[in-house]
């Protein structure tokens, strides 16, 4: 039971009892705005219980479509026969400061911001503390990464899109050495995004654009571009299924995805091997703790396969003591150490003595790189598949 019109479209949801607003929801006379709150009506009298409408995916609503949603609520409010959430994106500055006045209208409207608190790490991820981390990984990823791109299908004029780009560095290595046709990249870091731009400047890149976005409620059209990128990104969500849906519905047919995760159960050290592997294994339960998925890589296969992606491909990236500079290695490893038993771990409340012991740990992996007789790796999966035609 849809609604459209030609710069927007509502959806109706049975099985949610919720009604999708996407687009530009730009009502032109009063005979449209009528339309629209006579289907919003009907909805309203089949149902029970809690009716929600969800803006996540609409860009932008005139003061007319304003004020025919006051209408709705205030006949909700005269039937008082179920009640009302209103579901915004923290993405839509629009949302966060006009649907809330919807609440005026009747005191049994429940408004929510989706995004706001939507992944237990996000508070922590998306500050910009974090981006010397990411800076540090892509130096010393990047390298061996480029040529496994091409085995996956990235190449020169495609459209690309890399969702939960971070701080836009690997968008903008790929537009100086891939030469895509345009190159999109969305983060929901609102830091992370002016990062991002600051470096396109310094990239001079003119084909790239950086916008901040959900990934769970992208607001970019179907069957959009040929390769679509997400980087690290689905070991941080409880839910990484409800994004690899998004990136597919954005890639052409024919397109790929593709994705790269981290697996920690792959890490491994010699000498100091136990302590190495011990640490690493405690660091993934800290993860879990913290809603991450830190041993998602060897996953990445089965959920590209079951969300029916054809012609699936699989790598290892192997980052080691001897394809990388031990100093660049040791590095990230530092800013894992400082991540990891601080930041984690003032989040968890862990033990001073789980501190140092976790300490303790990265100090041995530091060890084993920094010593010229050391061998240790930093191992992740990459997955691609192609959405079907």
């Amino acid at each position: 039971m849809n609604f459209t019109r030609h710069t927007y479209t509502l959806s109706y949801d049975p099985l949610d009892q919720q009604v999708d607003f996407e687009g530009i929801l730009r009502l032109a006379d009063e005979k449209e705005s009528t339309d629209v709150f006579t289907y919003l009506a009907q909805i309203h009298d089949q149902v029970e219980g809690t009716l929600r409408l969800n803006f996540r995916r609409l860009r932008y609503i005139n003061a007319r479509g304003i004020k025919m949603l006051s209408r709705f609520i205030a006949y909700a409010r005269q039937r008082d026969t179920l009640s009302i959430k209103i579901i915004a994106s923290g993405v839509l500055a629009w949302s966060e400061r006009m649907l809330p006045n919807l609440r005026e209208v009747w005191d049994k409207v429940e408004f929510s911001i989706y995004d706001h608190n939507f992944y237990k790490s996000q508070n922590i991820v998306e500050d910009l503390d974090f981006i010397p981390l990411l800076r540090n990984q892509t130096r010393i990823l990047w390298p061996l990464e480029k040529d496994v791109l091409v085995r996956h299908g990235l190449a020169r004029g495609m459209k690309v899109a890399d969702i939960c780009c971070g701080c836009g560095d690997v968008p903008l290595l790929i537009c100086r050495e891939f030469q895509p046709g345009f190159m999109l990249g969305i983060d929901h870091s609102e830091g992370a995004v002016e990062y991002a731009r600051n470096l396109q400047a310094d990239f001079n890149v003119r084909n790239a654009e950086f916008q901040r976005g959900d990934a769970t409620a992208l607001m970019v059209d179907d069957n959009s571009f040929d390769f679509v990128l997400c980087r690290l990104s689905l070991q941080i969500f409880s839910h990484p299924e409800l994004i690899l849906k998004e990136l597919i519905r954005i890639t052409k047919p024919g397109g790929r995805v593709y994705t790269l995760c981290e697996d920690y159960d792959l890490i491994v050290g010699n000498p100091e091997g136990s302590a190495i592997r011990e640490t690493y294994q405690r660091a993934a339960v800290y993860g879990d703790d913290m809603g991450m998925d830190l041993r998602n890589g060897k996953k990445l296969y089965s959920m590209l396969a079951e969300a029916r992606l054809e012609a699936i491909r699989t790598d290892h990236i192997v980052v080691d003591t001897s394809n990388t500079d031990r100093e660049a290695f040791a590095r990230v490893i530092e800013s894992w150490r400082t991540f990891s038993v601080y930041t984690i771990g003032n989040s968890l409340e862990l033990s001073q003595e789980d501190q140092d012991s976790l300490l303790a740990g990265y100090n041995a992996h530091l060890r084993t790189i920094h010593s010229p007789y050391g061998y240790t790796n930093w191992t992740m999966v990459a997955c691609s598949g192609r959405k079907p035609i």
